[in-house]
């Protein structure tokens, strides 16, 4: 019997599916507080001047980034059409005049403190590990795994503030010039394999335009493991990185904190613990386990306790796994490398090589979800430093609830709609549908969710 959706089976799935109700129902469920929590944070203005209330100027920019709209000019555009105002004075419960112009909004992000959203995104990563929905994606030993790496965000020929970060390009004639950019480190929280979502921001930035050093990813990741650990005191985690982190300074602090960590290790970074990693791999003294992970057939090698040799004081087992695939009809060996302080056995290697590869996760679920499919994230919706930090949060937000709606709505699952359509349909849903007090009453109802 075939598996494949029909075109009338499709098209009753798709009556089913509320859209943008759905979306309000799953979002209710999982975060029930998360308007009010929007019309709690603190309105730095001039409240003799104030028409909107903060949760009607901050929730349209999450629903502006779940309908992939990615200027605020387009939101405007699209926003003043339809029932969306009708739409939003029933899930907020608050009359609203019109909706905000972007104008509106960006004067109101350019003063509100990043700290603001940054709590509400904790809120909201507190009560998903709270709602033991997701527990089976810890690791055996009961930790969380977290993946750091940062991207650039925005780029520009000239200055654009004091905090951008400057390096000398060498353009195609041979002449020297300056670019400026502005970068974020992450750290995303593995809820399943199809939810990353993001724990803690940093944003690498200088200090002053005459900083004497520039600030880098090994800094912000220092101050963001600092703040993760005060926000989650006493959250078990696992770190996974690449090699970049694969630093003496970093597994300090993973082991300060208590914190696990499976860094990827190259040659380049720790010579001397691949070099004598290698010594071992020779004497055949070493573990191994082949046929793993599915149709690659792969093996993984492991050495445990690599720093007694090599007279380092941290623990370095060193795992590595190696496969063959076929690339343009030539067999090509693929290899990887890694460092951690787990210790590793037959019987768990091939988790924590399945979890190591995992740090691919926040760059194609991640990354280039948010910078090339939904949101667009290098898109600048203001010039304004503070207001460019705040449109970013707000991403991080609206990511979180639309993974979440992805996962969790079964006919979407039953479907298997692209994330572009999908989003679409809930653009369409919120302009053209009338919520009713039936809707509305849909929305606070108890539901159960399954994100398997």
């Amino acid at each position: 019997m075939s598996n494949s959706l029909t075109r009338e089976k499709k098209r009753k799935l798709q009556e089913k599916d509320k859209g943008f109700i759905d979306f309000a129902r799953i979002q209710k469920h999982m975060f029930p507080d998360l308007l009010r929590r929007l019309g709690a944070v603190q309105d730095p203005r001039h409240q003799s001047y104030t028409i909107y209330d903060t949760d009607t100027l901050l929730y349209p920019v999450i629903l502006k980034n779940i309908f992939s709209l990615f200027t605020m000019r387009s939101m405007n555009d699209w926003f003043y059409d339809g029932n969306c105002r009708a739409n939003l004075e029933k899930l907020t419960g608050k009359d609203i005049p019109e909706m905000p112009h972007y104008d509106t909004i960006n004067d109101f992000l350019e003063l509100l403190p990043p700290e603001e959203l940054d709590e509400i995104r904790t809120d909201m990563v507190r009560q998903l590990i709270r709602s033991k929905n997701f527990y089976p994606a810890k690791l055996s030993g009961g930790q969380w795994v977290i993946i750091l790496d940062g991207t650039g965000l925005h780029h520009f020929e000239k200055k654009h503030c004091d905090n951008c970060l400057v390096r000398e390009i060498t353009d195609t004639e041979g002449k020297i010039k300056k670019g400026y950019s502005h970068h974020v480190l992450e750290a995303k929280l593995v809820l399943a394999h199809n939810i990353v979502i993001s724990l803690g921001t940093e944003f690498i930035e200088n200090e002053a335009e005459n900083a004497s050093k520039q600030d880098c990813e090994i800094n912000a990741a220092k101050r963001l493991m600092k703040r993760i650990k005060e926000k989650f005191p006493r959250l078990k985690l696992c770190i996974l990185g690449d090699s970049l982190y694969a630093a003496e300074t970093i597994i300090e602090i993973c082991r300060g904190y208590q914190w696990n960590y499976i860094l990827n290790c190259k040659d380049g970074r720790q010579k001397n613990l691949t070099k004598d990693y290698a010594y071992v791999l020779d004497s055949k003294e070493h573990g191994e386990k082949r046929n793993l992970l599915g149709k690659e057939k792969g093996c993984a090698k492991y050495v445990n306790h690599v720093e007694e040799i090599t007279g380092k004081r941290f623990i370095a087992n060193i795992f590595e796994y190696q496969y063959s695939k076929k690339n343009k009809g030539k067999e090509i060996e693929v290899k990887f490398q890694w460092i951690t302080d787990i210790e590793l056995k037959d019987r768990n290697v091939e988790v924590m090589v399945e979890c190591a590869r995992g740090r691919w996760k926040i760059e194609n679920e991640g990354f280039n979800n948010q910078k090339n499919v939904l949101y667009r994230i290098e898109h600048l919706n203001s010039h304004n430093p503070n207001a460019m930090k705040n449109h970013y949060l707000l991403t991080q937000i609206a990511d979180i609830l639309m993974q979440l709606y992805l996962a969790g709505h079964k006919i979407l699952k039953e479907m298997k709609q692209g994330i572009k359509n999908t989003s679409s349909r809930l653009l369409e849903t919120f302009r053209q549908a009338t919520v009713s007090a039936e809707d509305v009453s849909y929305i606070m109802k108890y539901t159960t969710l399954h994100f398997t």
